[in-house]
């Protein structure tokens, strides 16, 4: 075989291939490329060097820059280039634009998030034990023990995030990758972030959700939110890849909250960096009946950096956005489902 594989990075999205190349050929343009096996178009590698009659090239990710809403530059991956988990590629030679050589090469699967179909009915979120959760947490507690519940809905197995209030405050019904304890009788803290073995680089998150209920805020106790009472409220789903050595701490109940963060509006916090993020928000309530198939891109503030602290992610999902803040809306429902990276 003429070209040959020599190197992947699935994290760095790169590979680097080899052809045996004869003088002539060379002479006549020879080249090495690449694409999705089915893809129409061909991508080409960047030539790295030609030495005794071995071309070597390389491919790498591209990325289109922009800014978000807050200010900061934001990066994501322009399609068909790169090499992503999961997939088939086809590498070929061409010699003065002829085809001369194919290989395929099938990428290995990616990560997976840990119970990321919601199936098991063992997991704490379910209960009011979340201060050694495994990945999924969720506050319930002895006066709000309904936040997140298992629940069928639309023939399947779903997590139902229900809010309530007690002692005159919002309980926004959560679900997250993280920790939940009292320390006081009227404050919870969530502890975000969990360890998690990076392989593979995403481009986005995938799931499904329903918003049975998105309603308006009926409860502000003014600790800062940007929305008040009478405002549409707004769910929340957000992902983060962090690289963390302590977990991030975040306090709310009577008084005002602590330790609050939002991975649009900064590229790190006091535990660490933030490499990427993704968010959703979700304002109204779902029609239909039927679980919502979406997907939404990671941002990258650090197109380079690979995590190494022992926290590396965040999956963050409530039924008011500025639920820390005491400000929502304490009849919302929203049910969530089968979240999985995409490669």
């Amino acid at each position: 075989m003429k070209v040959a594989l020599r190197a992947t990075d699935l994290w760095n999205n790169t590979a680097t291939a080899t052809a045996l190349v004869s003088a002539e050929e060379y002479a006549a343009g020879a080249a090495l490329e690449y694409r999705i096996k089915g893809a129409t178009e061909w991508q080409r590698m960047a030539e790295s060097s030609y030495e005794a009659g071995i071309l070597t090239a390389t491919l790498a990710p591209e990325w289109s820059s922009s800014t978000n809403p807050y200010g900061l530059a934001v990066y994501n991956f322009v399609p068909d280039k790169g090499l992503f988990a999961g997939h088939t590629y086809e590498f070929r030679l061409t010699v003065g634009g002829e085809q001369t050589q194919l290989m395929e090469y099938a990428a290995p699967a990616g990560n997976t998030i840990p119970n990321g179909d919601l199936e098991d009915s063992s997991l704490s979120c379910w209960t009011q034990n979340n201060k050694t959760a495994e990945f999924w947490g969720s506050g319930n507690n002895t006066f709000t023990w309904g936040l997140c519940t298992q629940a069928s809905f639309d023939g399947g197995t779903r997590a139902k995030l229900q809010a309530t209030s007690a002692v005159g405050v919002l309980a926004s019904g959560n679900l997250f990758s993280g920790l939940f304890q009292k320390d006081v009788l009227t404050r919870g803290v969530v502890s975000f972030g969990q360890p998690y073995a990076w392989k593979a680089r995403p481009k986005a998150l995938k799931l499904q959700y329903y918003a049975e209920h998105i309603g308006i805020a009926d409860i502000d106790k003014n600790f800062g939110a940007p929305i008040h009472e009478g405002d549409r409220d707004k769910a929340r789903i957000m992902v983060a890849i962090v690289d963390w050595n302590t977990r991030r701490e975040v306090g709310s109940g009577t008084e005002a909250p602590t330790g609050t963060w939002d991975p649009e509006e900064t590229t790190s916090v006091d535990e660490g960096p933030i490499i990427a993020y993704g968010s959703l928000f979700i304002d109204q309530s779902s029609t239909g009946g039927k679980m919502i198939d979406v997907q939404f891109p990671l941002n990258f503030y650090d197109t380079k950096a690979k995590p190494s602290g022992l926290y590396q992610i965040v999956i963050s999902c409530s039924t008011s956005a500025y639920g820390d803040f005491m400000a929502g809306c304490k009849s919302n429902i929203l049910y969530v489902d089968n979240f999985e990276w995409v490669y």
